[in-house]
């Protein structure tokens, strides 16, 4: 499920029970509004019943979405009680205000104005305490995931320092199970529970809810059918490649059959329809952002002239799809001549060459937006991987030989790698990020493009995820 696999279990979870408590307390408000008027009968009216149902809708919807951009449907950390609080009051805060002016503007919805303050006041409750019994160690438990690593290479440890990282949210390595004579050095702090030939005594033993498979090699040390037994009676058994891209939505490149894996696996298969819905989406995003966005970006144009000297726009030819060079354009975020002496050189945080405005722009991506005139042009798409300069591409193959795969499709104004990881500053942050964009291509959608357009939207917002 494409929503899962991005928000994530608990995410999920969370999402699905406020959508049901925020529906719960719209009619139970209006049926406490019917009950103090005397007219417990008034909502079985036709246009009345119309009204109140697409009243509810709008307000799950808008509270929903104010959770979202508010950041309360993340919960890769555990968020600190006054955190969680202040997220909460302004979501609840702005989704009042809204509803109320949606209410406003659309008189049949009148009866819908009439209880949304009692409705607030419940969906409050009701959302503070969920949000609790979330963090309580109790639902941990419920929710807990008890994962067995079978293998000791360099796949297994990485696994590992992920799921530990989720530690908050009920995940816990229980152990590993190991040869000992290849358990690597890292392994040496590691719980060794014992033999891969006892993966089944073992998960019996120490109550696990999950095996996870990271060895290269398992013919003679690794018993299939007590595998197949446990999956059997419910207990799921995944390979850890997979697993590690289902906790953190990229992919492991640290896996030496990674090129095995990527032909073989389901995924990656660029169709001439998915291709033919993005640039529909492309063209009418970028048209109707271009109208939307032209005062906006007149009045960046001034900021950035005022600020500090040079042109407005900066161009810069960069590798599009199938390594066909493209002049890209930009607002102007640095100081003019930034590059004078140095060559092509990362972007550093807190660069000291960043201007002030340009600072602001970066911050929340507005020095973006005259690329939607790529976009149109069919230079770029709106969701893809990030276009790079060609002195920058030909450094990251050298460094990873699956770095030129990210060239299949047209480079994007936004994608999963940079909501998730921001900007990069070096060789290795970039190759970082390459297995977010190896996990876009493998899970390329219209459906995906959309919601990555959501969350970039939040990050505009809020101005965050960019340095």
């Amino acid at each position: 499920m494409l929503l899962e696999r991005q928000i994530g279990r608990v995410g999920l979870i969370s999402f699905l029970c406020e959508t049901g408590f925020l529906l719960g307390a719209f009619w139970l408000a209006v049926l406490l509004a019917e009950s103090f008027d005397g007219k417990p009968d008034a909502i079985a009216d036709g246009h009345s019943a119309l009204n109140l149902w697409a009243g509810g809708a709008i307000f799950g919807t808008v509270i929903g979405l104010c959770l979202y951009f508010n950041g309360l449907y993340n919960f890769n950390r555990r968020l600190p009680v006054g955190e969680l609080w202040l997220k909460l009051a302004r979501a609840l805060a702005l989704s009042g205000f809204l509803l109320w002016a949606v209410y406003l503007v659309l008189p049949g919805l009148s009866s819908a104005r009439g209880v949304l303050l009692p409705a607030m006041a419940l969906s409050t409750a009701f959302l503070l305490l969920w949000r609790h019994v979330i963090m309580a160690r109790a639902w941990q438990k419920i929710l807990n995931e008890n994962v067995l690593i079978v293998g000791s290479d360099p796949t297994a440890l990485a696994l590992a320092r992920e799921i530990e990282q989720l530690g908050h949210l009920g995940y816990r390595v229980v152990g590993f199970l190991a040869d000992p004579a290849e358990r690597t050095l890292g392994l040496d702090r590691q719980r060794v529970l014992g033999t891969p030939d006892k993966v089944l005594e073992v998960a019996q033993a120490e109550g696990v809810t999950r095996i996870v498979v990271a060895q290269r090699d398992n013919r003679g040390r690794l018993s299939l059918d007590s595998l197949l037994e446990r999956k059997t009676f419910g207990f799921p058994v995944s390979r850890a490649s997979e697993y590690y891209e289902k906790l953190t939505g990229k992919i492991l490149l640290d896996n030496v059959r990674i090129k095995s894996w990527l032909v073989f696996s389901e995924g990656f298969v660029i169709s001439k329809s998915i291709l033919l819905c993005k640039r529909s989406l492309d063209l009418v995003a970028a048209a109707v952002g271009l109208v939307l966005a032209a005062p906006l970006m007149a009045l960046i144009a001034i900021a950035v002239r005022l600020d500090s000297p040079g042109p407005v726009l900066y161009q810069q030819e960069r590798m599009g799809r199938h390594g066909k060079p493209f002049t890209i354009w930009k607002f102007r975020s640095m100081k003019k001549d930034a590059e004078r002496g140095l060559g092509a050189s990362w972007a550093k945080r807190r660069d000291a060459r960043v201007t002030r405005v340009g600072r602001l722009l970066r911050r929340t991506r507005m020095d973006e937006l005259p690329q939607l005139w790529n976009i149109l042009r069919g230079d770029m798409s709106m969701v893809g991987p990030r276009p790079e300069r060609e002195d920058f591409a030909v450094q990251l193959a050298e460094f990873s030989p699956l770095y030129n795969y990210r060239l299949a499709v047209r480079p994007g104004l936004t994608g999963w790698a940079q909501i998730r990881n921001g900007y990069a500053g070096s060789v290795e942050e970039s190759v970082e990020k390459l297995g977010y964009d190896l996990y876009y291509l493998r899970h390329m959608s219209l459906s995906f493009d959309l919601l990555i357009l959501a969350r970039t939207a939040r990050v505009v917002l809020l101005g965050r995820g960019a340095v």
